[in-house]
């Protein structure tokens, strides 16, 4: 059924600025000088030592650039970014209260999206508002067309379910600058590019891909559940229990308790898995991990 959600957990930045985008090209794991005014497209912002500070959706907008993110994540990374920026000409603002986010589930909704912002490319604009298409979904940034408002109310845990399901690369505020970008598998979505240049923790992220030094990447991990379950991510191995990998995020909707997490590569497909007394599967991934065919 075709769903409008708001999504407050979502936040933006906003940066703008005669220097915008040779500012950020030296910031960022995503190439700004090919992205084309019609498409968004993942990306990541690292520290030195080349951990994910924080994972984002970007797009630009007359002129400035907007990175959509976790509120959570804009109080650490906003500061890291002004830390940088204080020799350009750029101003970096949290945005999050000028432009209000909403997702859209399900295909009717997407198709209506699509339908009242006219255009080609996955990134779209009409006045007081862009569009955000992907393969199974859709974000609203700014004023609402009265034919979405219409639809039919969504929680956001239904959204925060669908981000686990997809595993798209949502770094949460508590692992911010613990994690390289690619075991987010963020290169997989299209958020990095090998042969950009020089950013911040690029000599890291280019090791890790070129010398094959990732051995980690996010699994989606599914199970039935009455309540959340507290405690970490364990694997079995024969009658024991060890530590399982990373837990990114966590949702439990109509008994079914939805996970992402960083775990090795190599996990057995059937492996077992389990939070506390909750046990988990791994689900298929919605698409393969960079090289993969």
């Amino acid at each position: 059924m075709a769903q409008c959600i708001p999504l407050t957990h979502l936040g933006l930045i906003r940066i703008s600025g005669d220097d915008t985008l040779t500012f950020l090209q030296g910031q960022l794991t995503i190439n700004l000088m090919s992205l084309e005014e019609s498409q968004w497209s993942w990306g990541g912002h690292c520290d030195p030592k080349g951990k994910l500070l924080a994972s984002f959706r970007l797009l630009k907008l007359n002129g400035d650039i907007l990175m959509l993110m976790p509120r959570a994540l804009i109080p650490v990374d906003m500061p890291q970014l002004q830390k940088y920026a204080v020799f350009n000409k750029v101003t970096i603002t949290d945005a999050s209260d000028d432009l209000p986010v909403h997702g859209l589930l399900g295909e009717d909704a997407c198709q209506l999206a699509s339908e009242l912002f006219a255009g080609e490319g996955n990134l779209r604009h009409q006045q007081g508002a862009s569009l955000l298409l992907d393969e199974s979904s859709a974000l609203v940034l700014g004023e609402l067309p009265g034919a979405l408002a219409t639809l039919e109310r969504g929680s956001d845990q239904q959204w925060l379910r669908h981000e686990i399901a997809q595993a798209w690369p949502m770094l949460p505020a508590s692992q911010s600058g613990e994690l390289v970008p690619q075991m987010l598998n963020l290169d997989a979505v299209g958020g990095i590019q090998y042969d950009k240049g020089c950013y911040i923790g690029q000599e890291t992220v280019a090791r890790m891909h070129f010398r094959g030094g990732n051995k980690r990447a996010t699994f989606v991990l599914k199970g039935a559940a009455s309540a959340m379950p507290e405690g970490d991510l364990e694997l079995a191995l024969g009658d024991n229990w060890r530590r399982g990998g990373t837990l990114l995020n966590r949702q439990l909707v109509d008994g079914e308790l939805w996970v992402t997490a960083v775990m090795a590569k190599d996990v057995d497909a059937d492996a077992r898995l389990r939070i506390g007394e909750v046990e988990l599967a791994i689900e298929p991934r919605p698409y393969p991990l960079f090289g993969e065919e």
